[in-house]
């Protein structure tokens, strides 16, 4: 049975399949829908289906970009994970968002706005695999240069 025949029950019930490639695709299902849980479950299926050459690349990953700025406070909290991958992943999807706030399309950039995307990436200075310390320094930089992009009351 192809997915966009099955219900939201259906869907939502295979994101607890004991297959990452079941989970991922349920995941994706659901933002095609529009489905209220879509954002829990690409979050739920971060990890699930990682591309084998880009280890950093998930269906979930993509799925959050799109997103946008809705996605930052739950990502920002997946910055603190101890997996290692999770944060990998968490990073790259805040790192393709944050771009689009400053004027990427996925495609091309504006005239100027890719350096200033990366002097603003490069102060903030997260990455993944920092010591603890040193992350967390980094994630309260990027928690508060998200902050405007961020709903209300989130963060």
């Amino acid at each position: 049975m192809n997915m966009q025949d099955e219900t939201d029950e259906q869907i939502l019930g295979e994101l607890d399949a004991a297959d990452e490639y079941v989970r991922a695709a349920a995941a994706v299902e659901l933002v095609r829908r529009g489905h209220p849980q879509a954002l829990a479950a690409c979050l739920r299926t971060l990890n699930d289906a990682a591309e084998f050459t880009h280890s950093y690349s998930t269906p979930a990953v993509w799925q959050l970009v799109g997103f946008g700025a809705i996605a930052l406070t739950p990502l920002l909290k997946r910055l603190t994970e101890q997996d290692v991958m999770t944060r990998l992943r968490a990073a790259y999807a805040i790192m393709e968002i944050t771009k689009r706030q400053f004027g990427f399309d996925g495609h091309q950039w504006p005239e100027g706005t890719y350096d200033r995307w990366a002097q603003w990436w490069m102060a903030i200075g997260y990455a993944y695999d920092m010591a603890t310390p040193t992350r967390a320094a980094a994630l309260q930089r990027l928690r508060t240069a998200c902050a405007a992009w961020m709903p209300s009351g989130a963060g």
